[in-house]
């Protein structure tokens, strides 16, 4: 028996995946009941049918047991190429949270208050990171992120792994480009962190716990944030050679707003602040 498919709205490659080996499987279902119905005059009571549906599930059924597997590796195909989707979707964005990653909780776990961040500071983050950037570069930087993954994961195939990207010179390159943009904003450096505080304070969701309710994103989280996000960069130029090489690709202007940005950073932890770049 055929079963009809309605149109409805879209679902997705995986849950399209799971409907359509639901579907095959009713169609078994169904033609067993008409086979049941057929050797019984044509009709089936409750009771029948429910006696057709216990044999359906007692009997050793080579084609239904190969259907479960196939089936369970297709779903599995699909989930992979749901990864891989995922991953030339979001690899611009994977490379800008990397840097404060240590500060976020697992998964489901809650905000170790004053020292670490909430996950839900992410939408307010790359909303604001849209926002300084603006769409033409955001596009850029998205491109550049999505034309290295797909090198990298065609060189690595199946071994492919996200610490390949991370560990890439191109993909600090790439966040260095864009935090040297984005230091430029906070000239007046009050004026943008209250700016910045603000985006990511209104666009939290609600906690799922007491602790994670009772957490908020201030002042002092914006400075862990920024430190966290600008480390890398700022660790290269403590070197001689490195700063070299941020003054020649940004410029000493870039890098003057650089120096100021990392010492207004370090003034409430009272951080030695890094020297000023010779012109």
């Amino acid at each position: 028996m055929e079963m009809m498919d309605s149109d409805g709205p879209e679902l997705g490659p995986g849950p399209t995946r799971l409907k359509s080996l639901a579907q095959i499987l009713l169609e078994r279902v169904a033609d067993h009941l008409c086979d049941a119905a057929a050797n019984n005059g044509g009709k089936l009571n409750p009771a029948d049918i429910q006696a057709s549906l216990d044999e359906f599930h007692r009997r050793a059924d080579p084609e239904i047991t190969d259907f479960y597997r196939t089936g369970w590796n297709e779903c599995l195909a699909v989930i992979d190429e749901v990864r891989r989707e995922s991953s030339r979707r979001m690899p611009f964005e994977r490379l800008m949270v990397k840097p404060f990653a240590p500060l976020l909780p697992a998964a489901h776990q809650p905000v170790d208050p004053g020292r670490g961040l909430s996950r839900r500071v992410l939408p307010g983050f790359l909303s604001a990171l849209q926002q300084m950037l603006g769409p033409v570069l955001l596009d850029q930087y998205q491109n550049r992120c999505r034309e290295l993954v797909r090198i990298i994961q065609t060189a690595r195939g199946n071994d492919f792994e996200w610490d390949d990207v991370y560990t890439d010179p191109t993909s600090q390159i790439i966040v260095n480009d864009v935090l040297v943009h984005i230091s430029k904003h906070f000239a007046d450096f009050d004026r943008r962190r209250t700016w910045l505080v603000g985006v990511i304070a209104a666009e939290m969701s609600l906690g799922e716990d007491t602790v994670e309710r009772n957490w908020c994103f201030r002042e002092a989280e914006f400075h862990l944030l920024m430190t966290a996000l600008f480390k890398p960069l700022r660790k290269e130029m403590e070197t001689s050679d490195g700063q070299q090489r941020i003054k020649d690709r940004y410029g000493t202007v870039a890098c003057e707003l650089l120096v100021d940005l990392f010492a207004e950073l370090d003034r409430p932890h009272n951080v030695t602040p890094l020297k000023r770049i010779a012109p």
